[in-house]
């Protein structure tokens, strides 16, 4: 068994979601769980729906209503299933429109509110999907709440993986016994009272990840609208690779320091049972894509990724007291999260003083902290965060690629800051905002 995840460019219309059809035919050997996303943009339509509808009137809510089910009835109809589901399209955004309601009779969008009208995107999606794959495949819809148990922490609920496995086990995995594939919604659960729950950022990949978990599938694929991960930034490097296996701590520091095509701490219910997760191309299916694993590839050596952050804020704290150091530091760090809402990407100290480096302008720093701590000596700085990253970058076959990245800073930046040790795979350094670029472009020569 594996799972498919599609994402939202995936299933954004007809198009697209002839290309999921297409794909599942090409596994007709495999049992099949599908965990979709919603239609690109439908779940910040929704967000928006959800508080707007506590100020606008009826007949402006039912407009967008209205068009967020004409877009699925149009969807169905170009894929030729309109008359197999949109009685069931038009019953869910009935159901949108009498919470919207609810919104407007209280005057306040809740928490709670807000994760219910966020779900319909999923619902809606998917019930398309199962209408295109029964024509030619035995497939079957399933609601997740039904499976994915989480705590009542609404828009970043956290999931019960226990209770979440033994529910797939007795519910889930006894549908396979009749349907090759079973059509499923990323992102959304349900707490102990049944309410719907929306599980954050990544949460379809999440999804994909803890059903696979608890189902214990052979691998998992993320199907997105990109070929993989690649080498580089395509924008900046138009000669960008894809990399064909990764592990998942050099996918992490990619992430970390920018890349867009997955969020891989979602991915850890699956990888911590060793279960590979392959990102491809719903669009070029045959492309071979990224495979991450715990591993990774052990042959390669030096970095095989650069990325960079446009602009961070690099801030010196000098003067620090020796005796209760870390108790000073954490106090300031807290309170510049509680202030911006933003915690640091790299921390350094030497002696007294600490480098901490935010992923902000330097305009969201200003005006404070010179007022709250007047004692120390504070300096502010803009720069770019450029990285390098590889599986083995601490070894001895590694040392003429940091060297490499070294020499190519220094080359175009007089006064780089580099930092080390922040994890074996990576080499960070901030840089002049204006040589980023050209930096990146030379280092990118380099990648093994």
């Amino acid at each position: 068994m594996i799972v498919m995840k599609f994402g939202g460019t995936s299933v954004q219309d007809a198009h697209a979601m002839s290309h999921v059809k297409s794909i599942a035919s090409q596994y007709d050997n495999e049992k099949i769980l599908i965990v979709s996303s919603a239609c690109s943009g439908m779940t910040s339509d929704l967000l928006k729906l959800a508080t707007d509808s506590v100020h606008m009137s009826d007949e402006e809510r039912n407009s967008r209503i209205d068009a967020m089910r004409d877009r699925h009835c149009g969807i169905a109809r170009e894929l030729g299933v309109e008359d197999a589901v949109r009685d069931t399209l038009i019953a869910l955004c009935d159901s949108l429109r009498s919470i919207c309601e609810g919104i407007a009779l209280l005057g306040e969008c809740t928490p709670r509110s807000s994760d219910s009208i966020a779900s319909f995107g999923e619902l809606l999606s998917t019930v398309i999907l199962d209408g295109l794959l029964q024509t030619g495949h035995s497939s079957l819809w399933f609601d997740a709440r039904r499976v994915i148990s989480t705590d009542s922490t609404f828009q970043q609920a956290q999931v019960d993986q226990a209770e979440t496995e033994s529910k797939a086990m007795k519910v889930l995995l006894p549908l396979f016994d009749d349907h090759r594939i079973v059509i499923t919604q990323g992102f959304i659960g349900a707490d102990t009272h049944g309410t719907t729950t929306t599980l954050g950022r990544g949460g379809s990949d999440f999804s994909a990840a803890i059903f696979g978990s608890a189902l214990d599938v052979r691998e998992i694929i993320i199907w997105t609208d990109v070929s993989g991960i690649a080498s580089a930034d395509p924008r900046i490097i138009p000669d960008a690779r894809y990399i064909h296996e990764m592990s998942f701590d050099e996918a992490r520091m990619l992430s970390f320091f920018g890349a867009k095509v997955l969020h891989p701490d979602t991915l850890i219910p699956a990888l911590s049972k060793h279960i590979p997760v392959h990102v491809r191309n719903t669009f070029k299916s045959s492309d071979r894509g990224t495979t991450i694993t715990h591993k990774g590839d052990e042959k390669a050596i030096g970095f095989r990724s650069v990325i960079g952050k446009r602009t961070v804020t690099c801030i010196h704290l000098h003067g620090l007291p020796g005796t209760n150091y870390h108790e000073s530091k954490r106090e300031i760090l807290d309170h510049i999260s509680h202030l911006t809402r933003l915690d640091p990407l790299i921390q350094s100290r030497v002696g007294d003083s600490e480098t901490v480096v935010y992923d902000a302008s330097v305009k969201y720093f200003s005006g404070f902290l010179e007022q709250d701590y007047p004692t120390l000596t504070i300096t502010m700085k803009e720069y770019a965060l450029l990285s390098a990253i590889g599986p083995n970058l601490q070894t001895e076959h590694s040392k003429q690629s940091v060297k490499t990245f070294y020499e190519i800073l220094i080359k175009h930046d007089p006064d780089p800051v580099f930092f080390t040790g922040i994890q074996p795979n990576t080499l960070s350094a901030l840089v002049q905002q204006e040589h980023a670029d050209i930096i990146i472009a030379e280092l990118h020569k380099h990648c093994t």
